[in-house]
């Protein structure tokens, strides 16, 4: 740490240098206005975008309440620089923990649940951070975590750091609540697993493991490594939400296993209601079996089919009974499935036309073949027609589509 003595605007004091990353300095600093201590981020800005500026005091000072996060109180634009007065954190950034090597899963758990509450409230405020890594997260040493860096990203440099970016800004999308989600699952797996896994030697190699690679997970199991998963979900719909990852990383911070959740069934699909045709058809089916079972009973003395004096007159008595019965199911079905109505109605057809056809050519002594209602025509032939004329007309009945929604 270095001392110095340097007044900003009349007002900061730089009192010693707490570190820096290459492209800012952190210093410890004093404000003279309010006798407290603060922290001061020295940014150098480009010369050749004045606007800069500008742009980066609205967006550093954006509000966002919530107790895991760093808020900038003050930019100042001095000589080409800018300088961010937060709040000072006695704390370690997650960089320097991790440098060691892998943090317990427990206390990853724990930072991630913190920060992850953060960006939750910042993103109901309408505020994208654009820049979560571990060099932006604060840890105290009693695992206090909180995120600083809000809007320096977005100012200074949209396209953040190259590792931790989402595979859709690396598309060329705007920074969203969903890349957020992303950069903070490569932070976390970083902590856990001890290494960055997508850093490469170059920007390019980096951006195509972003991209097109599947992070390992060799140390991280249980709750933490579901979240992990659901958190580097490529597409960004995919990504698991905070109100279902928070829950889940409390439970990892607190050792236990995430329950197996209980899901519901998946709903049904639904489907159309059967047409006019098929209602009309699917009657037409089960007066036709109604009238063939009263023949059968009635007319042909069926009940007897069990009698094996003459066994074509009891194939035909059976046949009728299977016939009506065949009609009216197949009358049923039609309302509901429609393939299933036309072969249970055509095999009713098939079966009136064979029965009837014994029952008549070989001829019964035990009851004259039906009643005639008409010269030249019977009540058996009258059905049989009735059956022929529902078996053709059935298979034009429209088949009935998918409800959509």
């Amino acid at each position: 740490m270095t001392a110095v003595s340097r007044t900003i605007a009349g007002r900061y004091t730089l009192l010693e240098k707490l570190g820096g990353d290459g492209t800012a300095v952190l210093w410890r600093g004093e404000d003279g206005q309010e006798g407290r201590q603060v922290a001061i981020r020295e940014l150098p800005l480009p010369a050749h975008e004045p606007a800069l500026a500008e742009r980066l005091q609205r967006e550093a000072q954006v509000v966002v309440d919530h107790p895991s996060v760093v808020p900038v109180h003050d930019v100042v634009i001095a000589d080409g620089t800018a300088f961010l007065v937060m709040d000072l954190v006695d704390a370690r950034t997650l960089e320097d923990l991790a440098s060691a090597g892998p943090l317990p899963p427990r206390l990853v758990a724990e930072i991630g649940r913190q920060v992850l509450g953060a960006l939750a409230a910042a993103h109901a405020a309408g505020v994208v951070h654009g820049d979560v890594r571990p060099a932006n997260i604060l840890v105290s040493d009693d695992g206090t975590a909180r995120l600083t860096g809000f809007g320096i990203a977005q100012a200074l440099d949209p396209t953040g750091s190259p590792a931790f970016l989402a595979p859709e800004r690396i598309a060329g999308h705007e920074g969203t609540p969903h890349s957020d989600l992303w950069s903070l699952g490569v932070t976390l797996l970083s902590a856990a697993e001890g290494a960055t896994f997508f850093q490469r030697a170059n920007v390019a190699a980096t951006l195509y493991a972003v991209v097109n690679e599947q992070p390992p997970f060799t140390r991280t199991s249980g709750p933490l490594a579901d979240v992990l998963r659901g958190l580097l979900a490529k597409a960004p719909s995919a990504r698991m939400l905070p109100d279902h990852a928070i829950p889940m990383l409390a439970l990892a911070a607190n050792g236990a296993e995430a329950p197996v959740p209980i899901l519901p069934a998946p709903p049904r699909p639904g489907v159309s209601a059967p047409s006019v045709f098929a209602i009309l058809a699917g009657v037409a089916g089960m007066v036709l079996g109604f009238a063939l079972l009263t023949n059968a009973m009635v007319m042909h003395q069926a009940y007897y089919f069990f009698d094996f004096s003459d066994l074509s007159i009891m194939v035909g008595d059976l046949g009728l009974i299977l016939a009506g019965v065949a009609a009216v199911a197949g009358g049923a079905s039609l309302l509901a499935r429609v393939q299933a109505g036309q072969i249970m109605l055509s095999v009713s057809g098939l079966l009136t036309l064979i029965s009837f056809g014994l029952l008549t050519v070989i001829g019964e002594d035990r009851i004259h073949l039906g009643l005639a209602i008409q010269p030249g025509f019977t009540i058996d032939l009258l059905l049989l027609l009735f059956a022929a004329a529902l078996t053709i007309a059935v298979w034009f009945v429209p088949a009935r589509r998918t409800a959509v929604g």
